[in-house]
């Protein structure tokens, strides 16, 4: 697959974190089931299996329909992720994709997989096609909130810092470096992007629509890419630290980095795999966030953790010093 970047292309390149992405790349790993994720995997299948919701099944059934193990994934399960969206506003998108699309999207599906089941559950969708859009929200939302909802703050933090090591990256180095680093399948061209890609697109968009980049955990090892009309071309990538996403912080007060730092501000540190807001820290350690907030303001002076705003939340993560303290008091 080739997304052609136009010089205004490049003038348009921007950062997104998408909790819709993040959601639906998770149902392939849920049915891949990779080490990296076991812990995820684990208590996301029990909570999906314990769920009393009457139409489990149902729900069950269109999204192993629309998200298979490999290939083909639906373009409109995931159209251009909106600046800031939350996971509500998402799924107006998704209901508001155009219902040729879906037609089309369904259509297809229906021909790449034919087992019984997938077809029932095309068909089920396509016999009134506004109606099967509404069955397709509602399947999201019912996962979501046992899939994602809670982890999302841990999954943000984790795009949110890969985020902005990639824009000092490009202040640093340009845009070329920094492409160039997403995949070993990206390769960045005189025209563009290669990605080395199984399926290619049937309607590139118009040039000048830009090119949208969002790191996202659950697509680790690969990519997931949109480069069809009418949606901008956006390619996801795994973020940096994805392979530690859900490590627990190891606990130190007996470690000499206690003695150096003092017990909180030790478990502070070390809690930072990934950055986190006051209000996450405080809940983690079972601390007040006043003193949260007070132990990290003198961290971030001393050079130990350094603040990210991502509109009204400042997240705090492990700057350079405090992660070489923390691998040499280990």
């Amino acid at each position: 697959m080739h997304i052609t970047l136009t010089p205004e292309d490049l003038t348009r390149i921007r950062f997104e974190s998408s909790p819709l992405w993040e959601t639906v790349a998770s149902i392939r790993t849920l049915q891949r089931q990779p080490a990296i994720h076991r812990p995820w995997v684990q208590a996301t299948r029990q909570a999906l299996s314990d769920s009393a919701d009457p139409d489990r099944a149902r729900h069950v059934d269109i999204l192993a329909t629309l998200v298979r193990p490999q290939a083909y994934l639906a373009d409109a399960l995931t159209p251009t992720p909106s600046r800031h969206g939350d996971f509500e506003a998402s799924l107006a998108d998704v209901a508001n994709v155009d219902p040729d699309i879906w037609r089309d999207n369904l259509e297809y599906l229906r021909r790449f997989e034919p087992t019984p089941r997938h077809v029932r559950t095309v068909d089920l969708l396509l016999q009134d096609l506004a109606a099967g859009i509404a069955l397709i929200v509602d399947a999201l939302r019912w996962y979501w909130a046992l899939a994602i909802r809670d982890w999302w703050p841990r999954l943000r933090s984790l795009q949110l810092a890969d985020i902005d090591w990639r824009l000092a990256q490009i202040s640093q180095h340009g845009i070329h470096e920094v492409l160039k680093s997403l995949h070993p399948s990206v390769i960045p061209t005189a025209t563009g992007l290669d990605i080395v890609r199984d399926c290619d697109a049937d309607i590139p968009p118009d040039p000048g629509s830009g090119l949208i980049l969002v790191p996202n955990a659950f697509i680790w090892p690969e990519t997931l890419v949109l480069n069809v009309a009418p949606f901008v071309p956006t390619l996801t990538y795994a973020p940096r630290g994805v392979g530690r996403l859900w490590e627990s912080a190891p606990s130190c007060p007996d470690a000499p980095l206690a003695k150096l730092l003092g017990k909180t501000r030790a478990q502070i540190l070390a809690q930072l795999d990934v950055p986190m807001t006051t209000t996450q820290l405080s809940c983690a350690l079972d601390l007040a966030p006043a003193t949260v907030s007070t132990h990290l303001k003198v961290m971030s002076e001393g050079g130990l953790a350094v603040p990210l705003r991502a509109g009204r939340e400042v997240f705090y993560r492990r700057a350079e010093v405090g992660e070489s303290l923390l691998l040499a008091g280990a």
